[in-house]
């Protein structure tokens, strides 16, 4: 049976450890939902891209085939994830800024 006790009624230095791994807990929970929300943005981009890239019409003398395509789709994919995690404006900041505020 666990007894969950305020961190001020546990014995000397206890109390601390308690305190350390609930401020542990919601960090990791932070991080996650940050993580979250930027292979959103991420899906988000890529949908762009690849939308972008069937746009361009293909001439036949240089294309490369199902492994060209299969190349740029990671590619792709990796410009996303590099999009996703740029600066404060980013999509998935705003998305982290809208659902972290229920957690405080």
């Amino acid at each position: 049976m666990t007894v969950n006790l305020p961190p001020a009624l546990y014995p000397a230095g206890e109390g601390a450890k308690v305190a350390n791994q609930g401020v542990d807990k919601q960090r990791k929970g932070k991080e996650k939902l940050l993580e979250a929300c930027q292979e959103f943005e991420a899906i988000f981009w890529q949908q762009i891209l690849r939308q972008m890239r069937r746009s361009i019409p293909k001439s036949g003398l240089l294309d490369g085939g199902t492994g060209e395509e299969i190349f740029q789709d990671f590619l792709d994919g990796e410009y996303a994830r590099i999009l996703a995690r740029q600066g404060s404006g980013s999509l998935a900041h705003i998305l982290y800024e809208q659902l972290g505020l229920g957690e405080e």
